[in-house]
């Protein structure tokens, strides 16, 4: 067996956020090693790349890794005001989720700035107020 670090995008920190999170896994190769790394609780199963990185460690790298993971109380809590409380520094670690565009995201974003557009706003209050008269 070999020893892998396998990075990979968490959740349970806010919407279009993740925290990226190192696992430590032995396993014959990288690919098992990112298999084993996905289905782990907490990480972003609906993500195609869930998955940031593998890298093969050493056993020292390994033990040091397992014990920094018992000592992170991101692991360990059990709902969401309890991890407010626990993890005060997690903001720090916090990445942007890159937007994926989707037609309806795109759809209506394109429909609340028409809305909010002063000009449109007169010009189709306008047009009410012409097919009134």
């Amino acid at each position: 067996m070999r020893y892998f670090k396998v990075t990979a995008k968490c959740g349970h920190v806010g919407k279009n956020w993740y925290f990226p999170a190192a696992f430590y896994i032995t396993a014959e190769n990288g690919r098992e090693a990112a298999k084993v790394a996905r289905v782990m609780p907490r990480v972003k199963h609906d993500h195609k790349d869930a998955i940031l990185s593998v890298s093969e460690i050493d056993v020292d790298s390994y033990v040091r890794g397992k014990e920094s993971i018992m000592d992170n109380p991101y692991w360990f809590c059990k709902n969401i005001q309890e991890q407010r409380i626990q993890c005060r520094n997690l903001e720090e670690n916090l990445v942007a989720e890159v937007e994926k565009t989707h037609y309806l995201r795109h759809r209506n974003t394109t429909r609340r700035i028409i809305n909010e557009d002063d000009f449109y706003y007169l010009f189709k209050n306008r047009k009410c107020i012409e097919s009134y008269a």
